[in-house]
């Protein structure tokens, strides 16, 4: 009984999933590298107010998703679960369309090849795997806050 319960405690720290927060903590250190990421360059010159605007609107659905990694972690309701179905189709259609109209990518492909290209965006989707599935479950899973409505 005890280790069971020892378990039960592992798994659920205070109404908290520690794998899902987990994901969350992830998730939010690999965006704030990416910010970083981008405040070193433009301070290198490399990366312009123009770039922040037309990145701004990728970076503000990005971080957004973290409300809802967070409400997966802590078992809570934020929006609606339309409102984080309808957030997970635009996010997908985000990752299909970075490629195409990102000037980064498209720069990218011009030096180094489309090979090069779509092969360091691939390890970017890879590294948000994880992300992507924190979302996905919160808005669509079984087990997911939203049953309970």
């Amino acid at each position: 009984y005890a280790a069971l319960r020892l378990r039960r405690t592992a798994k659920s720290l205070g109404g908290i999933g520690i794998s899902k927060m987990l994901i969350f903590i992830y998730t939010t250190l690999i965006l704030v590298a990416g910010l970083a990421n981008k405040l070193f360059q433009s301070f290198s010159g490399q990366y312009g107010p123009g770039n922040l605007i037309t990145d701004l609107p990728l970076v503000i659905l990005t971080y957004f998703g973290l409300i809802a990694l967070l409400g997966r972690a802590k078992r809570k309701r934020y929006f609606s679960e339309s409102f984080w179905r309808a957030y997970f189709v635009l996010l997908m259609a985000s990752v299909i369309l970075v490629p195409i109209l990102d000037p980064t990518i498209q720069s990218m492909t011009r030096e180094f090849g489309v090979p090069m290209a779509l092969g360091a965006y691939g390890v970017m989707v890879i590294l948000l795997l994880p992300y992507y599935w924190g979302v996905y479950s919160y808005a669509y899973g079984k087990s997911c806050v939203w049953a309970s409505t």
